[in-house]
Order: structure tokens, then C-alpha cells, then sequence
């Protein structure tokens, strides 16, 4: 993990372009309505914001 689960929080409250994944038959995921970076579509399984987002957000933390 990149940074601490704080921190993809407080990132992804931030950041305007937040929306969460999608399951495979493409419903919402109603089990975990967390808002993180974690559960962002934009966020890659290699932990990084496919939209270079997070960087400048964690920076202004």
C-alpha cells in the first residue's frame, strides 16, 4: 500500500472526480459505500489515480 487508509480517505473526500467502482455486472458495489481511493473507479489495482489526481490532493493535505 502506497499511503495509509487515512490518507486515501481524507484524498478521495477531496477530490472532485471521486466515483466509486463498479461490480462486474456493472451495479454498484452496496456493500461498501466507503469513500476512499480504495473504492474509486480511477483508482488502479497498482494504487495509483489513473488521472494523476492524487498527487497534487495528498500534497495540499
Amino acid at each position: 500500500m502506497r499511503s495509509s487508509t487515512e490518507t486515501y480517505r481524507e484524498v478521495a473526500e477531496r477530490c472532485s472526480a471521486f466515483e466509486h467502482k463498479c461490480c462486474d455486472d456493472g451495479l454498484s458495489n452496496a456493500t461498501d459505500d466507503t469513500v476512499s481511493c480504495l473504492t474509486c473507479k480511477h483508482f488502479s489495482n497498482a494504487e495509483y489515480c489513473k488521472l494523476d489526481l492524487y498527487d497534487p490532493i495528498v500534497k495540499n493535505l
